[in-house]
């Protein structure tokens, strides 16, 4: 198995815009204070992304008992696909503690994953497995020969190309796909160890419920997997990705301003000049505004005058020439 060949892909604008694009968006994703998910919020972005990396291997379970399947403890007593659930909702709270180029914990993930649904979960396969990307034909046959080693030297190119992560983990996704070490379960958790290398770099990806965009354009996932396979250049793979991944980020920035209330709003724009070695200058509703960029004028104003009149800030001047500065700052 050449892992080379497995992990190349070509170049195109298409890519190159993508990624730009992420990047601007993961730019904004951290200076709105998003990185980790509005209060309340959390059990509601799981469910989701449980939901849909199961709808993706073919589970009826809607929103409603997968939700519920996080905290009935009872639950894989249910049948397979309530098993399917708690397994997946366990591996996901274990994201944070997952070394994405580690061979052991990807074997140990898959053991959670897996736990009481096959005989080998954890181990690799030791046969030939048949290779469908959705077709009733399949691809070819994927050989159990060489199979830890190959796995050790995906996992140790990811870890050392000198690729932007965001390009490395689609790679690693497809290459997990491609080798399908396991009997089963390789497609969610090829999924779940793109998540896992992501969320290292960027941590509104340990939440962000990338796999529901997947799930909505499902047919496009498998052919985009099936022509890298085919191709042997994944180029196609990683457009489809970063595409998900985009639309992700673009519905979570449109959400409403998750921190609600003007203190709180100045607050975190305090720390913020003081973290930039500004909080003993002053400042005005524009850079306001530059921080907190989806509140209206008359919003902005009303956060400054109410902190001033709280004695948070001391205000000197009136309207867009208003010059504020912190109460110790005087």
């Amino acid at each position: 198995m050449d892992i080379a060949s497995i992990t190349y892909y070509s170049i195109s604008p298409r890519v190159l815009h993508l990624l730009a694009s992420v990047h601007q968006q993961l730019g904004q994703v951290q200076a709105r204070h998003l990185q980790n998910p509005p209060p309340g919020t959390a059990k509601t972005y799981r469910v989701s992304a449980v939901q849909a990396t199961l709808a993706i291997e073919g589970s009826i379970l809607d929103h409603r008992p997968i939700a519920e399947f996080a905290d009935d403890h009872a639950a894989s007593t249910k049948g397979p696909e309530a098993l399917e659930a708690v397994n997946t909702h366990r591996l996901y709270e274990q994201l944070g503690s997952l070394d994405p180029f580690s061979e052991q914990d990807l074997r140990l993930a898959h053991g959670t994953l897996m736990h009481g649904l096959a005989v080998d979960a954890g181990h690799y396969r030791s046969g030939p497995i048949e290779v469908f990307y959705g077709d009733p034909q399949p691809l070819r046959t994927a050989p159990a020969k060489g199979l830890p080693v190959a796995v050790q030297e995906l996992l140790r190119t990811i870890e050392e190309d000198d690729f932007p992560p965001l390009l490395s983990s689609c790679l690693l996704h497809f290459g997990l796909v491609y080798l399908r070490p396991f009997t089963a379960g390789n497609g969610r958790l090829a999924r779940l160890w793109q998540r896992v290398l992501l969320a290292r770099h960027w941590p509104v990806f340990a939440y962000l419920p990338v796999e529901a965009f997947i799930q909505r354009a499902e047919p496009a996932y498998h052919a985009a997997l099936e022509y890298a396979d085919r191709r042997g250049d994944a180029v196609g793979f990683v457009t489809y990705a970063l595409e998900r991944i985009e639309e992700a980020l673009t519905e979570l920035l449109a959400e409403r301003d998750p921190v609600s209330t003007s203190t709180e709003r100045v607050a975190a724009f305090l720390l913020h000049r003081q973290r930039a070695g500004q909080g003993e200058q002053p400042f005005r509703r524009k850079e306001y505004m530059d921080f907190h960029p989806w509140l209206s004028t008359a919003t902005a104003t009303r956060d400054l005058k109410e902190a001033a009149h709280a004695g948070q800030l001391q205000a000197n001047g009136s309207g867009r020439s208003a010059a504020y500065a912190t109460l110790h700052a005087r």
